[in-house]
C-alpha cells in the first residue's frame, strides 16, 4: 500500500492554548506522513495563541486556514463544530481526517499508521464504504512528565469490542486519536450552530457514525501523548473504588447530567442522520419505552462487560426518565 499518493487534513480547535500549541504543531510537522493540510478554529483566545499560530502559518503552507468562531455559541463543542462547518462547505474533499487538541503531542508515524489501517479496511470493502479508526493514548502531566498510565488501562470494553456503548457512554473514542476516510466525513450531518450549541462533543458523535455505518479497526499502541493541563474537557474515565462510589452516589445529578448530555446527542444523531437503518429505528425505540431498551441492550449486548455500578447507573437514569429533568432536555430540541 502506497500513502504517498493520499492527502490528509488536520482540524484544530484552539483556545488559550499559547503553553503547548507550537510543541502540538511541531509533532505534526515531524510526522512521517507529509501531505495533510491543518485548519484551526480559534474560540476568542486572550492570549498569544493567535500570535502563535500565525508566526507558525508563515513558515509552513500546509497551515492552510486559522478561522474565528463567530457563531454565539462558545465553548470546545461549538468551536470544534465551528470547524467542522467550515471543512464540510467550503474545503475540497481529501482522502482522510484527523482531529487534534492543542495541548498534546503525536508519534511520529500517527497519521502514517492509522492510513495504512484504514487503507487495509478499504481493500477488504471497498473505498466508497466508511471506515473509522483509533488508537491508544498516553496520559502526560502539564508540564510534559510520562505519567505511566494510558486510556486502555482504564476501558473496561474497547470501542471496536462493542461500538453501540458509545450511544450511552462517552468514554470509549477520543478525539485526538481518530482518522477516519472521506465516505465517512460526507455522512456526517453537523446541523446548526443554533441547533448544536455547546452541546455535542464532536468525538462521541463522530463514534455514533462509526458504529452505524463504518468499518472499525483500533492499533493498540500509543500513538498520542496526552497532556492533562487541569483545562482538559474530558475526564479520565475511573477506576471504582469505595471513595469513587461514594462520591459518585453524593453526586447523582452529575451522573444524570452526563448521561442526559450522551443521550441528547445520540437522539440529535439518530434523527438527522442521512441514511436510515436498522440499527436508527431501534435506537429510537430504545428511548420511546422500556421494552424497546430492553431490546436493544439484549441485541446489541449493551454494557454487558461494564462495571456493575456504571451498567446500573446508565439503566437506572435511561429506564426511569430521570433524564428527561435534566437542562438539556428541558431547553433544546432534538428532532
Amino acid at each position: 500500500m502506497d500513502t504517498n499518493h493520499k492527502k490528509a487534513m488536520i482540524m484544530m480547535a484552539t483556545y488559550n492554548g499559547e503553553s503547548y500549541i507550537k510543541e502540538q504543531i511541531q509533532s505534526l510537522q515531524k510526522q512521517t506522513f507529509k501531505d495533510w493540510e491543518l485548519y484551526i478554529s480559534d474560540d476568542h483566545s486572550t492570549d498569544h495563541t493567535l500570535n502563535i499560530l500565525n508566526d507558525l502559518q508563515k513558515d509552513d503552507p500546509r497551515i492552510k486556514k486559522i478561522i474565528t468562531n463567530n457563531t454565539q455559541y462558545h465553548g470546545a463543542f461549538a468551536n470544534y463544530f465551528n470547524l467542522m462547518r467550515y471543512v464540510q462547505t467550503q474545503c475540497a474533499p481529501v482522502d482522510y481526517y484527523f482531529y487534534c487538541d492543542q495541548d498534546d503531542i503525536w508519534d511520529e508515524k500517527k497519521i502514517s499508521l492509522e492510513i495504512k489501517s484504514m487503507e487495509k479496511l478499504e481493500e477488504k470493502y471497498g473505498k466508497t464504504n466508511p471506515v473509522f479508526c483509533y488508537c491508544d493514548l498516553e496520559f502526560y502531566d502539564k508540564n510534559g512528565t510520562d505519567q505511566h498510565d494510558k486510556m486502555s488501562n482504564h476501558i473496561r470494553t474497547q470501542f471496536i469490542d462493542n461500538p453501540y456503548n458509545s450511544f450511552f457512554k462517552d468514554q470509549y473514542v477520543w478525539g485526538t486519536t481518530i482518522g477516519h476516510n472521506f465516505a465517512l466525513w460526507k455522512l456526517v450531518n453537523l446541523g446548526t450552530s443554533a441547533q448544536v450549541k455547546n452541546n455535542i462533543s464532536h468525538d462521541v458523535y463522530l463514534s455514533k457514525y462509526a458504529l452505524t455505518y463504518a468499518q472499525i479497526a483500533y492499533i493498540p499502541v500509543t500513538l498520542v501523548k496526552y497532556r492533562r493541563t487541569g483545562n482538559n474537557v474530558s475526564g479520565t474515565p475511573g477506576v471504582y473504588t469505595i471513595n469513587n462510589i461514594l462520591k459518585k452516589i453524593i453526586n447523582f445529578n452529575q451522573i444524570i447530567d452526563d448521561a442526559a448530555r450522551n443521550f441528547w446527542g445520540t437522539l440529535f444523531f439518530a434523527y438527522h442522520v442521512p441514511k436510515k437503518s436498522e440499527v436508527i429505528k431501534d435506537i429510537k425505540e430504545c428511548f420511546n419505552n422500556n421494552k424497546g431498551q430492553k431490546k436493544f441492550f439484549n441485541k446489541y449486548n449493551v454494557l454487558k462487560n461494564e462495571s456493575t455500578l456504571g451498567k446500573i447507573s446508565t439503566k437506572v437514569v435511561l429506564s426511569t426518565g430521570l433524564y428527561k429533568h435534566s437542562s438539556i432536555f428541558k431547553h433544546e430540541r432534538y428532532k
